[in-house]
């Protein structure tokens, strides 16, 4: 019985099966042989109706060597083998997994618990696997069903049975649980179409800026389903979008003069900042810088070269509170400007400063 621990004298199903398979195999010549000579024909066909009937479901068995579960499986979960604990039930892909990657066969009722019970399943040697012949092809469907649908997905979705949560982190820069937030934030604003959902298009602009693959080759490891020459393009078109929605979404409500008040800007201060500055508004302008190609432009070329750096850059800069919350990021300015000139424009253009700050406050 499966939802209890069986003893060791009580797993004997596969060798009685086994040996009354071979009694059967060495009675029917015998029998066949008395049917033959008349000797009680009337009772020996009763007798031989039953055997047959006794035999046939053996002989119709295919025994899958390797591969164990008996299908029996859907009453208990199919990784723990608890049974009276609440469970759902295993997705074809689910179950093409158990088989290729485990070895164990499980019917299309099989369930499993609903808090993920433990990652492997439980060992069942003793479970020889038989397989009807509408078993065997109900399994070949399955599996080439399966098949014809990991042809088609695409590298990374929201519920792979490959990737693991590694594999999203190493590939995107966030956690599975991240990257379905960020999807949650814009999926209202998104249409789904053929050629991706809006789970897959975060997930391509993420690798696009983590790895800096092309547009080409992104639309390759998502399978895109186009013509040649427009892989590029759907990705591309797919990757702007994103670009404002998550800008929309996610940077005027992380960052900016205007998405902290006073009083939560005042709740970023320090013991040191109160000790010093009193519970006056203390900013930090730290001003920082990204390197950048020579332009053909000239004009530009020189604007952005840095004497400093003795490069070619932009500079930005960062409005910083006290426990190192960055309040705003303004720019980008030429890098042949210094802080002083930089700190100048952005007091003379960003009016939010004069409603977030008031008389008395430090600027550092």
């Amino acid at each position: 019985m499966h939802g209890i621990e069986l003893e060791p004298e009580m797993i004997n199903c596969s060798q009685c099966r086994s040996a009354l398979y071979r009694e059967n195999k060495r009675r029917r010549p015998s029998d066949m042989k008395s049917i033959c000579n008349g000797d009680d024909l009337k009772n020996d066909e009763d007798d031989e109706d039953e055997r047959q009937q006794e035999i046939l479901p053996f002989d119709n068995l295919l025994i899958l060597d390797n591969i164990y579960g008996n299908g029996d499986d859907c009453i208990y979960c199919t990784w723990c083998m608890k049974a009276g604990v609440e469970m759902t039930q295993l997705s074809l892909s689910e179950r093409m997994t158990l088989l290729c990657e485990h070895n164990l066969y499980t019917s299309p009722t099989a369930r499993w618990c609903t808090d993920s019970c433990c990652n492997i399943p439980r060992k069942r040697s003793h479970e020889r696997t038989h397989l009807s012949s509408q078993q065997a092809v109900n399994l070949i469907n399955d599996l080439t069903t399966e098949l014809s649908r990991v042809k088609i997905t695409p590298f990374i979705t929201n519920n792979s049975t490959v990737l693991s949560k590694e594999d999203y982190l190493s590939w995107t820069g966030w956690t599975l649980e991240q990257l379905k937030e960020m999807t949650s934030l814009v999926e209202s604003r998104m249409h789904s179409s053929k050629h991706r959902t809006p789970f897959e298009a975060m997930c391509q602009f993420w690798i696009k800026l983590k790895t800096n693959l092309s547009f080409r080759q992104i639309g390759t490891w998502f399978k895109v389903s186009t013509s040649e020459e427009s892989i590029r393009r759907r990705i591309e078109d797919t990757f702007h979008p994103i670009t404002i929605y998550l800008n929309d979404v996610l940077v005027s409500s992380n960052l900016g003069l205007n998405h902290l008040t006073r009083t939560e800007a005042l709740s970023h201060h320090t013991t040191y900042t109160k000790a010093f500055f009193g519970n006056q508004l203390s900013l930090i302008w730290d001003g920082t810088y990204v390197y950048c190609n020579k332009s053909n432009d000239h004009t530009l070329q020189r604007d952005c070269y840095s004497g400093h750096k003795s490069r070619h850059l932009v500079k930005l800069m960062s409005l910083v509170l006290p426990d190192g919350y960055v309040l705003d990021l303004i720019g980008p300015f030429y890098g042949k400007h210094n802080d002083a000139a930089i700190s100048k424009a952005i007091l003379d253009k960003c009016t939010e400063l004069s409603v977030l700050c008031e008389d008395n406050d430090t600027h550092i």
